[in-house]
C-alpha cells in the first residue's frame, strides 16, 4: 500500500493531533478525519493516538466505505464507521473530531443534552444533544443512528464514551471541540454552587450563523491553540 503523501491537508490534520493532545482532550483515545480535497478519499489519524501523530506516515486514506488506499491499514481506527456516517449524512462538513475531553465525557455520564450557559457554549447552538450508547460505534447502522442524533449540529455528546464535533474544515472542527469541553467544564464547575441559567434558542441563534462571528472567532481559537500548541506566545 503506498503511503500517504505530505500535503496541505495533510500538515492541518497532524497540526490537529498536537493541538488535541496538547490541550488534553485526547489520550490512547480519540482521531480526527477531513475530506481530501477534489475526492471522495476521507484522511484519518491513525489509531495509536493523536498525540503520536507526527506526520503523514501516522495518517491513513480511506475511501468512502472504509477501503484503505494509502497509509499502514494496520492504523486504521475501530470507529472508522463513526465519522464516515457523518461525512456520509452532512455533505456540509469537511471535517470531524473524536474526543475525550474529562468535562464533556463527565456530563455526557449524565445522559442529558448540555445546555449553552456561556458565551462560548452559544457557539454550538442553545444545547449539544446526547446519544446513549453502551459500546463504542465500529458498525455503519450504529454510525447512521449517531448521524441521525447529530443532525445539523456542530457537536453531540456520547454517553460515556466522550464527544464529537465537526466543522467546514479541520481548523473548526477542533475550534469546536475546545469550545464543548470549556462549555462543560463551566457548567460543571456552577453546578457545585446552584443551578446555571441556560441561554435560549433565540440566543444561539447569531453565534450559529455563517453570517455571524461564528468563522471569525472559531479562526480565532484555531490560531491560538495551534500557537500554544508549538509553544508560541503570539
Amino acid at each position: 500500500m503506498s503511503a500517504v503523501p505530505p500535503s496541505p491537508t495533510t500538515a492541518t490534520l497532524v497540526a490537529a493531533c498536537r493541538v488535541l493532545e496538547h490541550q488534553g482532550l485526547t489520550t490512547a483515545f480519540g482521531h480526527v478525519t477531513a475530506r481530501v480535497d477534489g475526492a471522495d478519499d476521507v484522511l484519518i489519524s491513525g489509531s495509536a493516538g493523536p498525540g503520536l501523530v507526527t506526520g503523514p506516515e501516522d495518517l491513513v486514506l480511506i475511501g468512502p466505505d472504509g477501503d484503505v488506499r494509502g497509509g499502514d491499514a494496520t492504523l486504521l481506527p475501530g470507529e472508522t464507521a463513526l465519522h464516515l456516517g457523518i461525512l456520509r449524512a452532512r455533505p456540509d462538513v469537511g471535517s470531524v473530531v473524536r474526543f475525550h475531553g474529562p468535562s464533556t465525557l463527565a456530563w455526557g455520564t449524565l445522559g442529558r443534552a448540555l445546555p449553552a450557559t456561556t458565551g462560548m457554549g452559544l457557539f454550538l447552538g442553545h444545547q449539544v444533544p446526547v446519544f446513549d450508547t453502551s459500546t463504542t460505534i465500529t458498525a455503519a447502522e450504529h454510525a447512521d443512528r449517531m448521524a441521525s442524533a447529530l443532525g445539523p449540529r456542530p457537536a453531540l455528546l456520547l454517553r460515556g464514551f466522550g464527544s464529537v464535533t465537526v466543522g467546514r474544515t479541520i481548523e473548526e472542527a477542533v475550534a469546536r471541540a475546545w469550545l464543548l469541553e470549556r462549555s462543560a467544564a463551566a457548567l460543571l464547575a456552577a453546578h457545585t454552587v446552584s443551578t446555571p441559567l441556560p441561554y435560549p434558542a433565540t440566543a444561539a441563534e447569531p453565534f450559529a450563523s455563517d453570517d455571524g462571528p461564528a468563522p471569525r472567532q472559531l479562526a480565532r481559537v484555531w490560531h491560538y491553540l495551534q500557537a500554544i500548541s508549538k509553544g508560541q506566545k503570539r
